[in-house]
């Protein structure tokens, strides 16, 4: 029997998806499900504008998380455009050969905490071979119109449940909306028998 599925929507220029990671990949470890990363495309490279007084609040905020979480933040390279497509891209192709929580979790790190720049060959190359890739593996999925368009689909099923920030979990169509809310979601889980102790 199949395991019960939960969908992790994630945007890689989301700091609150960058906090998300650990504890939402560690969803698979604790609980008896099957954990689907499904990347999106940026709110700002879909049209969705996000005010200034906002940004400078969620970095303020994301800094006094990433403290309480034990986690590095603060030397930021902005992967808006080329860096977010090419960080979706070689997502998917790290879930086709099952290294998509390493990918995910040294690409976030990477670009929230160390400066890397995905856009270009030097930086994404850094951060594939960090997590376990082959670089040529890697490269390929930049020009694949596949992976490109399993990329899209994420995005527009994210639309189509009513959400359109991340980190979105869903679970028997039940949506937990922010890395703030994976204990809720963990509990429901745990309530529904699935924990794996």
């Amino acid at each position: 029997m199949a395991e019960p599925r939960v969908d992790y929507f994630y945007s890689f220029r989301s700091p609150y998806s960058y906090l998300s990671g650990p504890r939402g990949f560690a969803l698979a470890d604790n609980f008896q499900i099957d954990l689907r990363f499904r990347g999106v495309i940026p709110m700002m490279m879909r049209g969705e504008s996000v005010p200034t007084a906002k940004r400078l609040h969620t970095m303020r905020d994301v800094k006094r998380e990433a403290d309480r979480l034990g986690m590095p933040f603060g030397r930021i390279h902005d992967p808006l455009g080329e860096g977010a497509t090419r960080t979706l891209a070689v997502s998917e192709y790290a879930i086709d050969v099952g290294r998509v929580r390493e990918f995910v979790l040294t690409a976030a790190q990477a670009i929230w905490a160390e400066a890397t720049d995905p856009a270009t060959d030097e930086g994404l190359r850094l951060i594939c071979e960090k997590a376990g890739l082959e670089w040529e593996g890697c490269h390929a999925a930049l020009s694949d119109p596949a992976i490109a368009d399993r990329v899209e689909a994420n995005t527009l099923e994210l639309t189509q449940i009513g959400h359109w920030g991340v980190p979105v979990f869903v679970f028997e169509g039940e949506q937990f909306w922010g890395q703030d809310r994976i204990d809720d979601l963990a509990l429901l889980l745990d309530d529904a028998g699935l924990s794996r102790h």
